[in-house]
């Protein structure tokens, strides 16, 4: 009686846990009412029969918020991931999704809240997307279907650049294009088309068939006992798996259930939680600083260590390295982090910044942070960096003389440059204030007058004046020392954002292509009029 008791209770708590747990899951997408402004996808047929695609998306929040991920459904497994980055030149951390379906992971750096909105590009390769035409002897084709979402599409954009030597004469398409042009970039020749206002979860699908001369590589569809086992048997294998061990996983817990006596159930939980140790450029790169405000911070690092001066600032900054760091076993250089020392590596012969070994010692910085922080709590970490950013700004405020603030002020730079409300802050924080610039402030003082001899306590006559200046004064000053530093580091802000990509993690060929555009391809098949036709294995969108 008592085994049987045991085995309707264990039965049915699976029962209502699978319940609640669909319940939450349930509750928690309804409660995020969210809208796709628009969706642009750009893909380009390569000859080896996979394509790159570009997808750039624009999701608005009405209600709710969208805490930590967009999942971008994809056509098939066999994709590798490019880059992904906001419309401010912010690199996004992207990850592979298989939960729902094959899908990119678009990690978020922070909450979309209601009534806000983001605007991310996405880039990958997905291989075996052309597929022999059955319908039109001769011919090879492939289908696309834009990821569709639980919410409104408001404007669907697709625009597909087509291999070399297709025309209007020789390939076939359904539905009828928007549009035919030459692609600008390529000289190929692209299918445009575009729907407003998609319904939830409405497809909108896309096919086109071209001569098979056109591509090196293409898939034939499988039939028979072949088709069953790849396309039915084998998809489904990974719940039958699943099934089989949630089954004699049931079985074993019933019988050791009879076998021992009842000890009370206890439950410990492991986490790695915050990962402590960042320095202050590389916990700016978590908070979101992005490419061009890491290199500044950078930059404000190094002449906050007096490793280097600048000479000139206009149009562009013209950097001397201290003869103390230009010695590379040297005891000063060896005490620089990695990225301050690809900074110095990067200053040419002309005393000019290579802007591609700059945009390096970013990705450094980048690949470092996600290195450091697997196995850890990202929104921990996070709100662990904003506290010490707080303590910072604190610091400064609760000085109680200008001095002691001056000093809290150049102690604490890089941590306060962390935050994304730096300018705001430094206004609210200093305008009812007393700063008083010292003469070593070699991160205060280079854009004043470049080139003149850097300020040392040594030689006083060569220093500026140190004299009591207003809080509201100063802030204007470093505010636009900050400004000039980066528009003199770098000539065009937008391309050296795109030159921070993120890292690769796969060795199959990543996609090459950049632009604006977006798109969640199913290949396969296309059409029946166009096309071959076979199964199509693309995943939906959806947020978290």
């Amino acid at each position: 009686m008592v085994n049987k008791t045991y085995k309707t209770f264990i039965f049915i708590s699976l029962i209502v846990a699978s319940c609640i747990s669909y319940h939450i899951y349930t509750v928690q997408s309804q409660s995020i009412s969210y809208h796709i402004e628009h969706q642009y996808a750009k893909l380009w047929v390569n000859d080896d029969g996979s394509i790159d695609l570009l997808y750039d998306i624009k999701i608005a929040v009405d209600s709710g918020r969208i805490s930590s991920d967009i999942f971008v459904g994809m056509p098939n497994e066999d994709f590798t991931l490019g880059e992904a980055f906001q419309e401010d030149g912010t690199s996004l951390l992207i990850t592979k999704d298989f939960e729902e379906g094959p899908a990119v992971d678009v990690k978020l750096m922070k909450p979309i809240n209601a009534g806000s909105s983001l605007r991310f590009n996405l880039t990958v390769n997905v291989e075996k997307m052309v597929y022999l035409d059955e319908t039109n002897p001769g011919n090879v084709g492939l289908q696309f279907i834009p990821t569709w979402w639980e919410r409104i599409v408001k404007d669907l954009r697709v625009l597909i650049i087509l291999p070399e030597g297709a025309t209007s004469e020789n390939v076939k398409n359904q539905p009828d294009y928007d549009n035919l042009q030459q692609d600008p970039e390529t000289g190929r020749m692209t299918l445009f088309w575009e729907r407003m206002n998609l319904a939830p979860n409405q497809k909108f699908i896309v096919g086109v068939s071209f001569p098979k001369e056109l591509v090196k590589q293409y898939q034939v569809k499988r039939t028979g006992i072949e088709a069953f086992v790849y396309d039915f048997l084998l998809p489904i294998l990974p719940i039958i798996v699943l099934i089989a061990i949630l089954i004699i996983g049931f079985i074993l817990v019933i019988r050791r259930i009879r076998k021992t006596d009842y000890v009370k159930p206890s439950l410990k939980m492991e986490s790695l939680g915050v990962r402590r140790g960042l320095t202050a450029v590389e916990a700016g790169w978590l908070l979101g600083l992005g490419p061009v405000k890491t290199v500044v911070s950078i930059l404000y690092s190094l002449l906050h260590k007096k490793a280097i001066w600048v000479t000139e600032s206009e149009p562009k900054l013209k950097i001397e390295v201290m003869m103390d760091f230009k010695n590379p076993s040297g005891e000063k250089k060896s005490s620089l982090r990695y990225y301050e020392i690809m900074f110095l590596d990067a200053i040419k012969e002309d005393n000019t910044l290579d802007e591609g070994k700059v945009a390096n010692a970013v990705i450094a910085v980048r690949d470092t942070v996600e290195q450091k922080m697997k196995g850890y709590n990202r929104d921990e970490t996070i709100a662990y960096y904003k506290a010490i950013v707080d303590k910072a700004w604190k610091q400064v405020t609760d000085a109680g003389i200008p001095e002691l603030a001056s000093q809290a002020f150049d102690e604490n730079l890089l941590w306060l440059y962390v935050d994304e409300r730096f300018n705001d802050r430094l206004k609210e924080n200093l305008s009812e204030r007393v700063l008083i610039p010292d003469p070593v402030w070699w991160w205060y003082w280079w854009w004043a007058k470049p080139g003149r001899t850097p300020p040392t306590m040594r030689t006083p006559g060569e220093a500026p004046e140190s004299s009591p200046l207003p809080g509201a004064e100063v802030a204007d000053k470093i505010v636009t020392s900050i400004e000039k530093s980066a528009n003199g580091i770098v000539s065009n802000l937008e391309k050296f954002a795109d030159a921070v990509a993120p890292a690769q993690e796969s060795t199959k060929k990543a996609p090459v292509r950049r632009g604006s555009g977006g798109f969640c391809a199913c290949a396969s098949c296309a059409c029946a009029c166009a096309c071959v036709s076979c199964a199509c294995a693309c995943a939906g969108g959806r947020v978290r």
